[in-house]
């Protein structure tokens, strides 16, 4: 009766996957990988990411450019007693009542060279002694300023330098984070695949198991086995019935997990179809280091790094230092009771000052603060080239272990085919009579590790493979760099 029920229900199972066969989408690894960085969590939030801090260079990069403004003050009202000097010297208190209003144009322009900035405006002021009844107008048809820091840091010099390499490390760092959904989604992948390979394998254990325990029974019903070989038996059945249902829990976990990933629904019935063989490409250590050093968004953090160690010493000697401030204005105004009269015999306008600032003593605080500052750039150096060589290291052993693992799988499926065929010989023999059940069990037990061992080295191999690809930025199998050309 047991034999039957097994028989009905794999029968079943057959017959479900038959009719569904219609309904369910098989999917490559090649095909999970380019579904979830299209409409996957992880390839959704590393393009956005991406286009937020593109935006934010494109929103510097702005600044750069000439802006151009309009300003002004709405009509204010101001009425108080105020003190008036009046020309014999005497101080009296007079209620002053009046109205303000302005409008400007200016047009600016910061200069990256020098640090300084350049301006040209044109406006009008108005004011209305609302006692007297009487207005006067003030023009200002055109001025040209220029404002130039003195013996300081150019800011924004260096900090376009830092935007251009954060930029660029953006560009790279979105093509890392596609490599890290690369990774995720085949782990995801071969762990579903492992998953059912399980299945299988515990439902055809499971039949194998159920049948060897008929047989023992029969046996040790004629007196040719004893008691301790049908109990093994038949505690090798419950066992089977056991990791059948416990390999079902975990395939539907992994299923769902995969699915999400994908950004599918958990509803959808897919089947996967593993990598058949490895990629052919063939890496060398030197190649792929300097691939790495060519790409990597690391190697621009580094400069990254040293710039901003750089700037800091500059910085710390500029605020201790002698610094000034030029700035100078040229242009016309005129001043007159109407408007049309404001821009007639147009007087000149000149301003020219510089503002210093010379520290002379500070106990010490000048020297103290460059020391500081350089003291950072050298620990800076330090970790950068630590980190460098971890790279390095890095780079080198998954160029090793790629090659190793390529060798590895074709010895994992050579093993599989030989574990299988021993335990369909012992099954025969056992049921001949030839061996006895612990040794048929260990060629069991021998079957299942090797197709684990086949799917798990097929899984560790594909994701070194992607994890080199993302070391490296560089798809070595079509010979071309997975970092998009810059936008900028």
């Amino acid at each position: 009766m047991k034999t039957s029920k097994i028989f009905l229900f794999l029968l079943f199972v057959i017959l479900a996957t038959t009719q569904s066969t219609a309904q369910t989408t098989t999917l490559t690894l090649q095909d999970c990988i380019l579904m979830a960085r299209a409409n996957g969590p992880m390839g959704i939030i590393a393009q956005r990411t991406f286009e937020s801090r593109e935006s934010s260079y494109k929103a510097f990069v702005a600044t750069l450019y000439p802006k151009l403004s309009l300003s002004g003050d709405a009509p204010g009202y101001y009425r108080s007693i105020n003190s008036i000097i009046l020309p014999d010297g005497s101080t009296v208190f007079t209620p002053q009542g009046q109205a303000t209003s302005s409008v400007g144009l200016s047009l600016q322009q910061q200069i990256p060279l020098t640090g300084g900035s350049f301006s040209i405006s044109s406006g009008v002021d108005r004011i209305d002694l609302l006692d007297t009844r009487s207005k006067y107008y003030r023009s200002n048809p055109l001025s040209f300023s220029y404002r130039q820091p003195i013996f300081q840091i150019n800011t924004l010099k260096w900090n376009e330098k830092a935007q251009d390499l954060q930029y660029q490390m953006t560009t790279r760092q979105l093509a890392e984070a596609m490599e890290d959904c690369s990774i995720d989604i085949t782990n995801k992948f071969f762990s579903l695949s492992l998953a059912s390979m399980n299945v299988e394998n515990a439902a055809l254990n499971l039949a194998n198991n159920d049948t060897l325990y008929k047989i023992s029974q029969g046996r040790f019903n004629v007196g040719k086995i004893g008691e301790n070989d049908l109990l093994q038996s038949e505690l090798a059945y419950l066992n089977a019935q056991t990791e059948y249902e416990n390999a079902k829990v975990t395939e539907q976990q992994s299923k769902q997990t995969l699915l999400a990933a994908l950004g599918l629904p958990l509803t959808t019935n897919i089947s996967l179809h593993e990598p058949s063989e490895t990629s052919s490409m063939r890496v060398t250590p030197a190649d792929a280091l300097a691939r790495a050093l060519n790409n990597r968004s690391d190697i621009l953090n580094f400069q990254l790094q040293r710039l901003t160690a750089e700037r800091n010493v500059e910085q710390a000697k500029s605020d201790n230092g002698f610094s000034a401030v030029m700035t100078a204005n040229l242009g016309y105004n005129q001043r007159a009771p109407v408007f049309y009269d404001a821009y007639q015999n147009l007087l000149d306008q000149r301003q020219f000052s510089v503002q210093f600032d010379f520290p002379i003593f500070q106990w010490g605080a000048r020297t103290d603060a460059v020391d500081a500052a350089i003291a950072d750039q050298q620990k800076t150096e330090t970790s950068v080239e630590q980190q460098r060589i971890s790279l390095e290291q890095e780079v080198t052993y998954q160029v090793a272990r790629l090659n190793l693992l390529r060798t590895q799988v074709a010895v994992a499926a050579k093993a599989d085919t030989v574990a299988q065929r021993r335990f369909d010989v012992a099954k025969d023999r056992y049921i001949i009579g030839k061996i006895d059940i612990p040794n048929l069990f260990l060629a069991q037990s021998e079957k299942d590790s090797a197709r684990r061992a086949r799917i798990q080295t097929l899984w560790d191999y594909w994701s070194t493979y992607f994890r080199l690809r993302r070391l490296t930025l560089f798809d070595f199998e079509n010979n071309k760099s997975l970092v998009a050309p810059s936008t900028q």
